[in-house]
């Protein structure tokens, strides 16, 4: 399949430099894409490769001007990694054959209600009370639980778990391997061991989000652990009982938060980050990798390192620890030379 830069143009509301007529039938990377491919540059550190790369068309920001000549044709946008997102999204519409129909190995309770074009696949297990929505697509393996809600669109990958009562939104992802709310980690220390605290509450996912794959999100001791709408969490995310992580916020793969954190709207934390049980982060919040929580964090702040602290001071923090070996040896060097003076003055 193969699209030329005038078809192109159009569909991310580009402007071309160039040759309108070249086509291109697959995407690469900047740095190695060849011929009859498109490439991108949103980077910076990367344009050197925009002046050497074999690419046919290039996306390149309405700011860019080049230094040197340029070779492919260029498409100008507002932001080339939305536009090359934009574009990707509508090649896969178009090359995905969705499976159809349910498998007669699939389990499915009596009374469960599934809408018009639901896909449930081999050894799938949909237990009493489930409801799902139009155009759902429930992989090999998959469990669904008692009571389970699964809005229209959404794709339940091989092997996921959904436990009783969860409430999935509308064109939601749930990777393989996720397990949605399996209970928290809640017991009760009595003077002959841990008492379990029985978790009576569940999971709710808005519309929109998308689970990495081995994520599990616990149920709530009581009420709800909530991920509201458009959140993104990345493979192997801990999200413990009663979280919420507001709309849109961003989590890369590690990150653990402990109980009842609350998390505001468009975070971004980098991975392994770790939240505290009942921290309250204010909207905005951006976290560097290995990022550790012990209070609470205002709207907007920008944090590294454990505990967190404010972006440039982490920074300053790690120039200076390589040094503090000799720092301390000269400290000591120091202290030992004024101890012989003083002692000689006391002479």
């Amino acid at each position: 399949m193969q699209f030329s830069a005038a078809q192109i143009a159009p569909l991310i509301d580009g402007r071309i430099e160039g040759n309108a007529s070249v086509s291109v039938s697959g995407f690469g990377k900047i740095e190695t894409a060849k011929e009859g491919e498109l490439a991108f540059l949103a980077n910076p550190k990367y344009e050197s490769y925009a002046y050497s790369t074999e690419a046919s068309i290039l996306l390149v920001s309405d700011e860019f001007t080049p230094r040197q000549p340029l070779s492919p044709t260029l498409i100008r946008v507002k932001d080339p990694y939305a536009a090359l997102a934009q574009l990707m999204q509508l090649v896969e519409q178009q090359q995905a054959s969705h499976p159809e129909g349910i498998s007669p190995t699939a389990q499915i309770a009596e009374g469960v209600e599934l809408g018009e074009d639901v896909y449930v696949g081999a050894y799938a297990v949909l237990e009493q009370g489930v409801k799902v929505g139009r155009g759902v697509r429930i992989y090999p393996h998959a469990y669904v639980g008692k009571g389970v809600t699964i809005g229209e669109g959404t794709t339940i990958h091989p092997h996921v778990t959904l436990y009783h009562d969860v409430q999935i939104g509308a064109r939601c992802i749930i990777h393989a391997g996720a397990v949605i709310g399996a209970d928290g980690f809640g017991f009760a220390p009595q003077s002959d061991g841990y008492h379990k605290i029985p978790q009576l509450g569940n999971v709710i996912l808005e519309e929109d989000v998308e689970i990495g794959a081995n994520t599990c999100i616990d149920r709530a001791v009581m009420g709800s652990t909530i991920i509201r709408r458009g959140v993104k969490l990345d493979n192997l995310v801990q999200i413990a009982h009663n979280c919420s992580v507001d709309e849109h916020t961003v989590m890369a793969s590690q990150v653990g938060l402990a109980g009842s954190s609350q998390i505001g709207k468009w975070c971004k934390f980098g991975g392994q980050v770790g939240i505290g049980g009942h921290i309250t982060i204010g909207d905005r919040v951006e976290m560097g990798g290995q990022t550790g929580v012990i209070s609470n964090i205002p709207e907007g702040s920008v944090l590294m390192g454990s505990p967190g602290m404010p972006l440039r001071e982490a920074m300053r923090n790690f120039v200076i620890q390589p040094k503090l070996p000799d720092m301390y040896r000269r400290l000591q060097a120091l202290e030992k030379e004024l101890a012989e003076l003083k002692q000689q003055q006391s002479k």
